[in-house]
């Protein structure tokens, strides 16, 4: 008859058992880390690809716009609306910029009404000489 167990090697086992335990649960964790990492990647992944999209057609807008502006290319009547969409923010634009482009020049003259004027005041001061 083997020996009954001890409270020593009951201990053991239930140290071991709770480390089996311990490791089951570390490797499911760590299962649901590497899923969560793949559909972080595959995310990341999917957004690039969106993005890449997103600007192949805005350069594809873009170049068609500029043949039509130029009378190359004809849009078809149901894409009226688009034509118009985009003549009308063109000309916003360019109101922008000739607005932008008098308010730089607007600064420019005030600094250099500003520089003559420190020149001047600059110029009405002479400097002292030393009298012997």
């Amino acid at each position: 008859m083997p020996p009954p167990p001890s409270s020593s090697d009951a201990t053991l086992q239930q140290i071991h058992a709770a480390w089996d335990e311990a490791q089951a649960q570390l490797r499911a964790l760590r299962e649901q880390v590497e899923h969560l990492n793949n559909m972080a990647l595959a995310k990341v992944a999917s957004n690039m690809l969106e993005r890449d999209m997103d600007r192949a057609y805005r350069d594809l807008g873009e170049a068609v716009w500029a043949e039509v502006s130029k009378g190359r290319l004809q849009l078809s009547p149901n894409l009226s609306h688009v034509r118009k969409s985009l003549e009308v923010v063109t000309q916003k634009i360019q109101a922008q910029n000739a607005s932008i482009n008098d308010l730089l020049a607007e600064g420019a003259d005030i600094a250099k009404r500003l520089q003559e004027k420190m020149s001047a005041a600059s110029k009405g001061v002479a400097p002292q000489t030393k009298r012997r």
